[in-house]
């Protein structure tokens, strides 16, 4: 009697420790491992404890398999069958429900936008602080907020101010600070018209990313600002008009002749006195290109600019590829022969020489390609001398008018 006294508050306790367990969970599981081994081992010690006393043959035996042998499968069934049918069919039920793994906390931002549409801002904004409270500086948030303040309430401090917040944000990573710099920097030249400010912030991202895609970028923006002074207006463009004969009727050219034309000869000077100034920024150095080639027909120094701008250090693989692909173009505008197709060649293995393993390396395969065959293409066909046969093939020329395919043969008419 006293055995199996024992053995219910063994049983009593094993279920008093699993309520513990479950009701300190919060994550929706039953048992974690460490609980399963706890329970198994001590229903496993009682067994054992328990079949030295009751195993003794007959009502003893009968007992044993009664009190503890059915409550102790019932028990380990409980606590092992779920995870062993979890870890064996979680695949297949992963892909019909989605998997069992946790779901990452995030931000919705829905309702701001959805009053947003609507016309209601100050909703709009109290919604995106509700999001911010959860989730403190939340860059998307941030971006949002400043945005509605200084798109659709006009309120550039405010939304200043936001930016402000995200670069004061501790522990932010670097490529989230360099969108706030650069969003901020845009907002203080282009919308509040304060270029010092400005071109502070953009020489800061030098500073702090040099030798950089976000480097070469700020350099871009850099050499494109409107001026020193708050407010200056952009230069306006130097259009000479050509000399034309006034009528008033239509001209043979209908009128084209009286459209202004681009003085390109002043246009290059422009951007060389730029590039003196900012040897880096791509944009000019580009159109310098393009004039040499498209205006001057002055290939080669198209090709020395592009060459510039490939040997700056720190360039972007994608824009190395798209300068040599353009080499490749210009060369064949060069020299539509054999020398053409070598040299685009060349650069188009450059691309593979530089970035294997590639998207640019397969595009550069891809025009080689096309290269090797319009070079065959380009070889002259030998031709085979015929011997002279009836030309006329039973026709007559008819007419002493119509010359003779081959005199030699002497046909008649």
């Amino acid at each position: 009697m006293l055995t199996i006294l024992a053995i219910g508050l063994v049983f009593l306790g094993c279920g008093i420790f699993m309520a513990h367990r479950m009701s300190k969970r919060d994550d929706g599981q039953m048992f974690d491992p460490r609980d399963r081994v706890i329970i198994t081992l001590a229903v496993v010690l009682l067994l054992g404890a328990a079949a030295k006393t009751l195993v003794g043959g007959g009502a003893s035996a009968g007992i044993f398999v009664l009190v503890l042998v059915i409550p102790t499968g019932v028990i380990l069934s409980y606590i092992w069958l779920p995870a062993a049918v979890d870890a064996l069919l979680s695949g297949l039920t992963g892909a019909m429900t989605g998997g069992n793994q946790p779901v990452e906390p995030k931000p919705f931002y829905f309702r701001a936008l959805a009053m947003r549409r609507k016309g209601r801002f100050s909703e709009a904004l109290a919604e995106i602080d509700a999001e911010l409270v959860k989730f403190p500086g939340n860059l998307e948030g941030l971006f949002l907020k400043a945005e509605i303040q200084a798109d659709d309430l006009k309120d550039l401090p405010a939304a200043a101010g936001v930016l402000q917040e995200a670069l004061a944000s501790p522990g932010r990573p670097q490529a989230e600070r360099l969108n706030a710099q650069f969003r901020l920097a845009e907002l203080r030249v282009h919308r509040m018209n304060d270029v010092p400010a400005g071109k502070a912030l953009l020489e800061t991202i030098l500073e702090e990313n040099p030798d950089t895609e976000a480097a070469h970028t700020a350099r871009q923006h850099l050499a494109h600002l409107p001026g020193v002074s708050a407010g200056a207006a952009p230069e306006r463009r130097r259009l000479v008009v050509v000399h034309h004969e006034g009528s008033l009727g239509l001209t043979e050219d209908l009128g084209a002749g009286a459209l202004p034309q681009e003085d390109w000869t002043a246009r290059a000077q422009e951007w060389v006195t730029h590039l003196g100034q900012h040897p880096t920024d791509w944009e000019a150095r580009e159109k310098l290109a393009t004039v040499y080639a498209d205006h001057f027909q002055r290939i080669p120094l198209a090709i020395d600019q592009i060459r510039t701008l490939i040997d700056q250090p720190g360039q972007p693989p994608k824009r190395v590829s798209g300068w040599l692909n353009r080499i490749a173009d210009l060369e064949l505008r060069a020299d539509s022969g054999t020398d053409g197709v070598v040299k685009a060649r060349a650069a188009l293995e450059e691309i593979q020489t530089r970035y294997p393993d590639s998207p640019w390396a397969d595009q550069a395969v891809d025009r080689l390609a096309i290269l090797g065959r319009s070079e065959r293409a380009k070889t002259p066909t030998p031709t085979l001398k015929i011997g002279i046969y009836e030309q006329n093939i039973g026709l007559k020329r008819g007419s002493a008018d119509i010359p003779n395919p081959d005199p030699e043969a002497g046909g008649g008419p």
